[in-house]
């Protein structure tokens, strides 16, 4: 018998370990097992691997690497995209006051790397928890779930739609059944913001012109595409 999938939430270390020893006893007293290396925790707020640079001079919010349209955070001093920024109209208005979601919504680093609940049992501590098939992170955002779902449309696209052969018509059917709900399979609990969105349509859309033979050099509207037969 497996019972996957299951979350034990405390406030505290010392609750936490006290609730998993208690919910590990009362299975093994009914002839089931833990897996204790399959267990993880995961501390909100606490980051256990340090945010990777790809720039040389990464946005202080996704660490990718930032041009001409962005703004300057006033407290950490570094540059964020305007689509990482959060701001809705003039960036001028608010560049003296700017405080980017790295520094409003803190996440510290620390090096916690598991924890001990006794008996010879150490669970790894990760930055990332995959519950009911949605990613769940330190920081509390849909980055993690938004990426594992556009990996896996993108997996469900090329088993399901590469086939040349099958028709327009057909094709779209099987990518609005199958391929756009295990992109968006769980999105109505995301704290969605609007690089989010722009993401999960972008990969949309790269789908659809593969779909319809249309290359973005071709300069064919999205509105027409859709609307193909």
């Amino acid at each position: 018998m497996y019972a996957d999938d299951l979350v034990v939430i405390a406030e505290t270390e010392e609750d936490l370990i006290e609730r998993l020893n208690g919910w590990k006893n009362n299975v093994e007293n009914r002839g089931m097992r833990v897996n204790t290396n399959k267990t993880k925790v995961m501390i909100s707020g606490e980051r256990q691997k340090p945010v990777q640079k790809a720039a040389r001079w990464p946005c202080g919010v996704c660490g990718r690497g930032v041009g001409g349209n962005s703004i300057q955070c006033t407290s950490c001093q570094k540059w964020v995209h305007r689509k990482c920024s959060g701001i809705e109209g003039s960036m001028y208005k608010v560049m003296r006051s700017f405080i980017c979601r790295g520094c409003s919504n803190l996440v510290i680093s620390t090096g916690h790397a598991s924890v001990d609940i006794g008996a010879s049992a150490n669970l790894e501590v990760v930055d990332t928890f995959c519950y009911l098939g949605d990613m769940l992170s330190v920081n509390g955002d849909a980055d993690a779930a938004m990426e594992a779902r556009i990996r896996i449309g993108w997996k469900k696209f090329r088993q399901l739609l590469t086939n040349r052969d099958i028709s327009l018509i057909r094709t779209k059917r099987l990518y609005s059944s199958c391929k756009r709900s295990s992109m968006l399979n769980g999105s109505v609990t995301w704290p969605v913001r609007k690089e989010n969105e722009v993401a999960l349509q972008r990969a949309d859309m790269r789908m659809v012109r593969w779909m319809c033979n249309v290359k973005v050099k071709d300069t064919v509207p999205s509105k027409e595409l859709r609307e193909k037969d």
